[in-house]
């Protein structure tokens, strides 16, 4: 009986040796898995002076977030202007383009018979000379289809004339001459390859020059070359500013569409060119990242910037390198050190 107490006694001791060692061991594994589970820190890249947060990102990291900078292209552009661009439809050329071939059909018939019967007076005139071979009725009768014939034919010029000056006052000089001519740029407007613009200045703009070339931004933001016509001679319905003609190539743009394009006016503006990929966009504006040092950029906003085929001219920026790839990657970082200071506060 002592000796099954005391193997029992043993036991008991063993169990509870091998419980407290499951238990610290427990804890141990419990603590190296919290340990593991832990967030690795990233170093915090930002900082900040009087112009506001700065990037830092040294050498090796340009190189893993596969940063690029290139120098701002300077240049020089007028000050412009925001400018409304409507595409026209295409049926009130086409119809003027109907009426001046009827009109001018009537007019050649007229003057056609104006032509038959001026001979035919001339011949009779002359037998009526010749010892009266015809009677003075008969010679009567040519005069009045003559003059009858001469009084049709002025009537159809007046039809043709008044159709060119009603024309010329809605699309002007150039417009309809290209309609009445029936010249390949009317031709590829009627036939829709080109679409026909009108780009209204607002109302009391005075602009310092006419540009043969203008570039629309459609909505998706893409740019359109549109080339100059000429002036209108009417001021746009709802801007009620001095408007243009221009013509674009029709893909991708349908009668009716409206654009935003930028016209000039006032004197020259110094500024740099910065490519496309140099802009991210953040809360409803742009943004373009300046390498102020080596491993420092800075964010600056794109004001008065003018969307143009090589990306953005920004008025007043100087000569200055731009991050032209990678942007959206300083974006991210600057936006991380701002949460990651506000929880340490």
């Amino acid at each position: 009986m002592k000796m099954k107490s005391a193997t029992f006694f043993v036991v008991m001791i063993a169990v509870s040796v091998l419980v407290v060692w499951g238990f610290i061991e427990g804890r141990e594994e419990l603590a190296l898995e919290q340990q593991r589970e832990e967030p690795v820190k990233v170093p915090l890249r930002v900082e900040n002076d009087a112009g506001g947060p700065v990037v830092i990102f040294d050498a090796a990291t340009q190189k893993r977030a596969d940063l690029a900078v290139a120098a701002a292209t300077p240049g020089t552009r007028h000050a412009d202007i925001g400018a409304l661009a409507v595409v026209l439809s295409p049926l009130g050329l086409i119809d003027l383009r109907s009426q001046y071939v009827e009109k001018a059909a009537q007019l050649d018939k007229a003057k056609s018979a104006l032509h038959a019967s001026r001979r035919e007076y001339e011949r009779l005139k002359a037998l009526h000379g010749d010892d009266r071979n015809i009677s003075d009725k008969v010679l009567q009768a040519a005069e009045v289809t003559l003059r009858n014939d001469e009084a049709t034919v002025t009537t159809a010029q007046s039809a043709v004339d008044a159709l060119r000056h009603s024309a010329a006052q809605q699309w002007g000089a150039v417009l309809t001459s290209a309609v009445i001519k029936n010249t390949l740029r009317f031709r590829r407007l009627s036939m829709q390859k080109d679409v026909l613009l009108r780009i209204a200045a607002p109302s009391g703009a005075r602009l310092s020059m006419t540009l043969a070339t203008v570039s629309v931004v459609r909505d998706d933001g893409r740019l359109r070359s549109a080339q100059l016509i000429s002036r209108s001679p009417r001021a746009d319905p709802h801007m009620q500013g001095p408007a243009f003609f221009y013509s674009a190539a029709a893909t991708g743009l349908l009668p009716g569409t409206t654009l935003t394009t930028r016209l000039p006016i006032g004197p020259e503006e110094t500024g740099a060119v910065i490519p496309e990929s140099s802009v991210v966009w953040w809360q409803g504006k742009g943004w373009f990242y300046v390498q102020s040092a080596p491993d420092q950029f800075v964010r600056r906003e794109l004001i008065g910037a003018i969307a143009i085929s090589e990306g953005w001219f920004v008025p007043q920026l100087g000569a200055v390198s731009v991050v032209v790839r990678g942007v959206q990657t300083l974006l991210s970082e600057e936006l991380r050190g701002q949460i990651q200071a506000g929880d340490e506060d």
